[in-house]
């Protein structure tokens, strides 16, 4: 089978306003930080040098962009039947089988977001990726994942069933416009309303699906808001509002300017962030707590630190990097909440379109820069990883 690559994602600014209440007592959800990576890219088109990065640079768990889009571009005649022939599960497959076979078992999370065009809410044939998708057609992706990945679930033409996935978190980045459409109808905020009846489908129908309890992970929030997005206050508060409920909580703390390292963020209110950041990540503990009145696990799904290349500004020079990746672990490591922390790309994207991602540790061409073996270093102060 042919496999195809996964589209990547496009990250952009904005600004905001916000506020925060008291903090209650609650007990800590303390754990020992694993760190891991996001890099569909690499994962998929040089799986041998993509598992023995992750084994040289001691991840603890992985996290799997499952892009709705891409895996049933076509309508599925029975949407719930992981077995429909719509359905493009052979990237996916190959990552969760060697993920539990690099030691992964349990370790893999998936994001379940974007909106093919034909479940696209508008019913337009131009309806974006990002659109709000129709519930009926949300839920039975969903229940299709679930079932094929509940790890009693054998593939037609194998031996052995695909090996389960425990964590799932729904959307990426939904208080953004450019993720996560709409935000606001007239004047009122509207995307926290309806990612909560996405992560109630995800809920119910993972739940259904499995014989273990899944853990849910809510939020993936963008760093910031802007004039058609939400802050990641603002996009929280409508959460808590809609009685939102899950297990952990994630968050996307990329720098504004990225050459700041870990100060970005430093002379932010502490009751009224503009922006959040490692910088200034425990702010945005602090007023997650008071909002939602308990402390959730918090996992940082993604985050990152641009270097240098044609088109972006502001970017960190490698050894910049290379010093905001051992603060950065040290820091997460020392906050109670922070359970696990999952940077950016292990390789550089190559350039396509005017677009490209440099926050790797690795080059595009394959070199590494020097926050290679400062991630060795700081990771190897963590527990030990079970990944071989």
């Amino acid at each position: 089978m042919t496999i195809r690559r996964l589209p990547l994602r496009t990250l952009i600014t904005a600004a905001a306003v916000c506020c925060v209440c008291a903090v209650p007592g609650a007990a800590s959800a303390k754990s020992t930080l694993q760190v891991g990576f996001l890099d569909n890219a690499y994962a998929s088109t040089d799986p041998v040098g993509y598992w023995q990065d992750a084994a040289a640079l001691k991840v603890g768990f992985v996290r799997w962009d499952m892009q709705w889009s891409e895996i049933a571009v076509t309508k599925p005649k029975d949407a719930r039947n992981p077995e429909d022939p719509a359905y493009f599960w052979a990237l996916t497959d190959q990552f969760v089988r060697q993920a539990a076979g690099h030691g992964l078992q349990d370790r893999v999370m998936f994001t379940l977001w974007k909106t093919p065009t034909w479940a696209s809410s508008t019913g337009s044939t131009k309806a974006r990726a990002t659109q709000m998708p129709k519930l009926k057609d949300w839920r039975a992706f969903v229940h299709a994942v679930a079932k094929r990945y509940s790890g009693t679930y054998t593939p037609p033409g194998h031996t052995s069933p695909l090996p389960r996935v425990t964590a799932y978190e729904t959307w990426n980045e939904p208080n953004a416009y450019f993720a996560f459409r709409p935000q606001w109808q007239n004047g009122v905020p509207v995307s926290p309303r309806n990612y909560t009846q996405l992560l109630k489908a995800v809920r119910y129908e993972v739940g259904r699906a499995v014989p273990f309890k899944p853990t849910f992970v809510a939020g993936a929030m963008y760093k910031q808001g802007g004039p058609s997005s939400l802050t990641p206050v603002q996009f929280m508060q409508g959460l808590a509002k809609s009685k939102a409920k899950f297990d952990v909580l994630s968050m996307h703390p990329y720098n504004r300017v990225p050459s700041l390292g870990i100060r970005d963020g430093a002379r932010e209110s502490r009751t009224n962030p503009y922006s959040i950041s490692i910088g200034n990540f425990e702010t945005f503990i602090n007023v997650a707590n008071g909002i939602f009145g308990r402390k959730y696990p918090i996992w940082i799904t993604e985050f990152g630190l641009q270097t240098p290349a044609p088109g972006i500004s502001r970017a960190a020079t490698y050894s910049q990097q290379a010093r905001f990746v051992r603060q950065s672990i040290a820091k997460l490591k020392s906050l109670p909440q922070v359970e696990r922390a999952a940077w950016f790309l292990i390789k550089d994207d190559p350039p396509k379109d005017g677009h490209w991602y440099t926050t790797g540790l690795r080059r595009s061409s394959g070199t590494k820069k020097p926050s290679f073996g400062a991630w060795q270093q700081a990771a190897a102060k963590l527990k030990r990883s079970p990944i071989k």
